[in-house]
């Protein structure tokens, strides 16, 4: 019941599900009201195991409690999207969502062991046709800007890096993290989880996002010790957009293959010395401006000068690390069918139970069969029971 509450597109479904395919008669209603009280079980789980690990001293933070550790550790974030209309908000909430609307944003994190070789020479030195393909690029800019849906199954971004290429690591098993609390208590949860999976000793570590100065707070403050990786689609897009800026696409195609490949080979600086003198060449962009070609390019300057010691991607695929979060993207889209949609309301803490269960399920180190054993011993009364005995 408490699967199908989780999976199926909405409660309503998940009763139906149940009906047809297991033939039995549960209510959208009692499936609800079981998932929500799961969900919140596991919730306090959570913060119970995420309390634990900061009591710890510092030393033994970054000490493995599990003998058997990774040849690669990856932790990857991201943001959803969900809606939120809870009847017990604060008078400074209610205020908020008149004005902006009940969207908000949940976090999600991607823990994920790996094994890959470390070279001598970067593995793939020149960068996959699949990202020198202008058309596929664009339509990947616009997903990521929102211009389009992402959740569809094999978007342009999941065809443009599903390629394999030489020396990528493969990805053995991941878990996941998946909250609406703020960004300080999701770090938090992200660290505590890399604790318990043997991250800290693992010889190779990676933290992978986008240019989101929440991720880079996330990583300083718990991750510092893993190596810092920007998305590569991210920062291509930003690339392709400043390369077409002012010019019809096919005049470009040079320009943004010649950009892409020095990023792809991490020589970024070539580029942005290439998008000052495009900038040079359009002026600089009145205030207030976002869409115009000298915005464009100035966007994609600012971006790259501020993200350069995280785009060193040559050396990354050197040391067998990955260079995109297409493996977060992935899972974002796939908590997203459950839990975003323009008739879909959570109230905080439905919304929260209910992340927590679609993480659990994600994960592969199978939190809820662990959960579901040990659970009996936590009811009121039988874990004195059982150690009497």
């Amino acid at each position: 019941m408490v699967y199908a509450g989780s999976h199926a597109s909405s409660f309503q479904q998940a009763s139906r599900d149940l009906k047809e395919e297991a033939e039995v008669d549960i209510s959208d209603q009692r499936i609800m009201r079981a998932t929500k009280r799961i969900g919140q079980e596991r919730v306090a789980e959570r913060d119970g195991e995420t309390k634990d690990w900061e009591q710890l001293p510092l030393p033994e933070q970054q000490r493995s409690p599990r003998e058997q550790v990774p040849q690669v550790a990856c932790v990857e974030m991201d943001g959803g999207r969900l809606q939120i209309r809870d009847r017990k908000a604060s008078e400074e909430e209610r205020q908020r969502t008149k004005k902006s609307g009940f969207w908000r944003e949940d976090k999600v994190g991607c823990l994920m062991s790996m094994a890959s070789a470390v070279h001598e020479e970067d593995p793939c030195p020149q960068i996959p046709e699949t990202l020198l393909d202008l058309g596929r690029i664009r339509k990947i800019s616009r997903e990521i800007k929102g211009f389009c849906v992402a959740d569809e199954e094999q978007s342009p971004r999941d065809e443009a890096v599903s390629q394999r290429r030489a020396g990528q690591p493969e990805v053995l098993v991941r878990s996941v993290v998946a909250t609406r609390e703020d960004i300080h208590a999701f770090g938090k949860q992200l660290a505590a989880a890399a604790w318990q999976r043997g991250f800290s000793a693992a010889p190779r570590k990676a933290f992978v996002a986008d240019g989101q100065d929440a991720n880079w707070t996330v990583w300083r403050r718990h991750f510092s010790h893993y190596t810092p990786i920007l998305d590569f689609i991210h920062a291509v897009c930003y690339v392709f957009a400043a390369a077409v800026a002012g010019r019809p696409l096919r005049e470009a195609a040079p320009t943004y293959r010649q950009w892409a490949q020095w990023m792809w080979s991490g020589k970024v600086q070539h580029v942005i010395d290439a998008l000052r003198t495009r900038q040079q060449e359009l002026g600089l962009p009145e205030k207030g401006e976002e869409e115009s070609p000298p915005a464009k390019v100035a966007a994609a300057l600012r971006y790259l000068e501020n993200q350069k010691s995280r785009m060193r991607y040559g050396e990354y695929r050197r040391m067998g690390l990955p260079i995109t979060s297409s493996h977060i993207e992935s899972t974002v889209k796939q908590i997203n069918r459950r839990v975003k949609g323009t008739e879909k309301f959570w109230s905080e803490g439905g919304a929260e139970a209910l992340l927590q269960l679609a993480a659990d399920y994600l994960s592969e180190t199978n939190p809820l069969a662990t959960f579901w054993r040990e659970r009996p011993g936590r009811a009121t009364g039988q874990r004195h029971y059982q150690s009497a005995g």
